[in-house]
This record gives structure tokens, sequence and C-alpha cells, in this order.
């Protein structure tokens, strides 16, 4: 017990003193907060470096146990200079997700590639062989721009390669570009087309690639909530 508290003490005295600060994980308070939704897609929608700390934008979509879909989008977040890193090359991926089952899977992997790509339930293969591209029905084509395949479609080849070596892991998988490297993700030459306002503002700014820890993680997460945009 004393050297519980002495730790904490240690904790404490660090944090004052500006060496290392506490930002708690805004992607694992969602987590808990939706423990009971049936499924749920957790995707890196945005993230900004600032003098002030490191931040993530979510989108977010929802399945209740009424199997109703609810897409939507946090503000930006503060995250620790830690997780930051660790998904700068996540850009509209999602990075956690949870199954009918009740699983819950952190990898970086296409948006919508386990929960609803390739289930009959939402859609169906057009085409022929791997180039076939994956369509959603009439009522659930609002998930096609959520999950960004009006700028990265899904193709049967690539959605097999997942589930033949990367299903059930927690590996990323990027995909292949045709001309060479991710075919998802922040380097990924479909998405730089796609999302040019993102690398201008990244290619400005100062702190990105920072090596020090940012003052922001001087939050404690506290205050900072999470609250869903639309």
């Amino acid at each position: 017990m004393k050297k519980i508290f002495f730790a904490l003490i240690v904790l404490l005295f660090v944090g004052c003193n500006g060496q290392d600060h506490y930002v708690e994980n805004p992607v694992n308070l969602m987590i808990k907060s939706m423990k009971n939704e049936k499924s749920y897609t957790i995707i890196l929608d945005d993230m900004d470096a600032k003098d002030d700390g490191h931040y993530h934008k979510y989108s977010v979509v929802k399945v209740s146990k009424s199997d109703e879909i609810t897409p939507s989008k946090t503000k930006f977040l503060p995250v620790s200079y830690e997780f930051f890193k660790k998904n700068e090359n996540n850009l509209g991926m999602q990075i956690v997700s949870k199954d009918s089952t009740g699983k819950v899977t952190k990898a970086a992997i296409p948006a919508g590639y386990d929960n609803y790509i390739g289930n009959s339930r939402y859609g169906h293969w057009q085409g022929s062989g791997d180039q076939s591209m994956w369509v959603f029905y009439g009522r659930y084509m609002f998930l096609r721009s959520v999950f960004g395949l009006g700028y990265h479609p899904a193709y049967y080849g690539m959605h097999r390669g997942y589930y033949g070596s990367y299903y059930g892991t927690s590996r990323s998988f990027y995909g292949a570009g045709y001309q060479g490297g991710n075919y998802y993700g922040t380097s990924s030459k479909v998405t730089q087309k796609n999302r040019p306002d993102f690398y201008q503002r990244k290619a400005r700014n100062t702190n990105w690639n920072s090596s020090r820890r940012s003052s922001s993680s001087r939050r404690s997460g506290r205050g900072s909530g999470f609250g869903y945009g639309k």
C-alpha cells in the first residue's frame, strides 16, 4: 500500500512540474460509453497538432440493439503524444470496432471492412472477380460517404485479402495501391488526392513533426468530453 501511495505521489509531482502529463484516451472513453450498443465502428476522421497539444476527430457509427444505425462525428479531442504518433498513418481508417458478438477489435483497417462491407444485409458485390466493388443497398447508401467509399472503393480482392490474413488479429491493414504504397491511410495517394485541405494544413504546421511532448498533455481529460456532433 505504501508503495502504491508513493507511486501516486510521484506521478502527481511529475505532472505538476510539467515534465510528463496524462491525457485520458478519448477512444477508451467512447468504448466505455458504448458498451450497451450492439456494435460500433470508430474512424479517425481528422487530426491536428497545435501549440497546446495533439488532437483527433472521430466518426462513429453505432448500431443499437434494435438495429438502428446512427452515424456521428466528435469535435477535436486532445490525445496524448504517443497515441497521436501511433495513429499518424491512419487517417480515414477505423481504429476500433465492436461486432454483434461483443468482440472489440483495436486495429487500423479500412473503415467498414468488418461489420458492413461484405455483409449481405447491407449490400452486395457488383462486377466480377477481384475488381468487384461493394455497393450498399439504398437505405444504407449514407454509409458510402461515412466510410469514404467515394474515394476508396472497396474491392472484393482486397477485402478477401484482409479476411484471409488479417481479420481477427491486431495487425493493421492498409491494402496495396495500384502504383505501389498503401491504398488506405494517411500515406495513400488516393487519400492525399481527396483530402487536400488536410495535407496543406499539415505542410504548414510547424508543430506536426515536433519530437517534444506537447504541453496539452497537462489536460487530464476531465471536462474535455467527446460530445458527438452531427
